[in-house]
């Protein structure tokens, strides 16, 4: 089985992260695609939505595909959310399947300064979500990871259970969560950027207002 696993604070899940993932998924063949919301990332401080409403939301999201679950892993775990802990206990749990970590672009640039980034590909693949006209500003370090690992072809991860990184174009989807979060705060306009079900929970739980 081929899992990939996509993983976020989803503070909200907005349809850039849908429509990415989904798209990234159906090329590379997936069997499971596992939204995973993060339950406290090293890089942030604090989230506008509690773990069991960012996991509540990515439900509602996906709930149309199945083939997609809402994966409750890191929120069930108490301890900051680190990829390399998480993608190696997963490996411990399915030693048979074939891990694919799912992330942007501006993601990947920034992996030489995660936990444990040169540890990554020893349990899992890495697919990178790249959208049009997008540029590889990569560091040193990531460049070097890259080429030593790179493929273009999808059947390589599906033939080796772990080491390569594969460059997948996804559309182009002008939101961010944080903009997301600016316009609910300003009386904005928002909901168009999310799934409908979202936005209903949104509204239901009285997220991200500030008056």
């Amino acid at each position: 089985m081929l899992r990939v696993i996509f993983g976020g604070t989803f503070d909200p899940i907005h349809n850039g992260h849908v429509l990415t993932s989904l798209a990234a998924f159906q090329l590379l063949k997936g069997d499971q695609l596992q939204v995973m919301p993060s339950a406290q990332p090293p890089h942030r401080d604090s989230l506008g939505a509690s773990p069991s409403q960012r996991l509540a939301m990515v439900r509602l999201a996906y709930a149309e595909q199945p083939d997609v679950c809402a994966e409750p892993w890191e929120l069930q775990r108490e301890r900051t959310s680190y990829s390399l802990l998480t993608l190696q206990e997963m490996h411990r749990k399915w030693p048979q399947d074939h891990l694919v970590f799912l992330l942007g672009n501006d993601a990947f640039a920034k992996l030489h300064t995660w936990h444990g980034w040169q540890e990554l590909l020893r349990v899992a693949h890495l697919a990178v979500m790249q959208r049009p006209h997008e540029t590889k500003e990569w560091s040193p370090e990531v460049q070097a990871l890259a080429q030593r690992s790179q493929v273009t072809d999808v059947a390589e991860l599906h033939q080796a259970s772990h080491g390569a990184i594969i460059c997948l174009p996804t559309p182009e989807i002008a939101i961010s969560a944080t903009e997301l979060r600016q316009a609910m705060a300003a009386h904005g306009a928002w909901e168009q950027h999310v799934p409908t079900e979202v936005a209903a929970y949104i509204k239901q739980q009285q997220l991200y207002q500030t008056g």
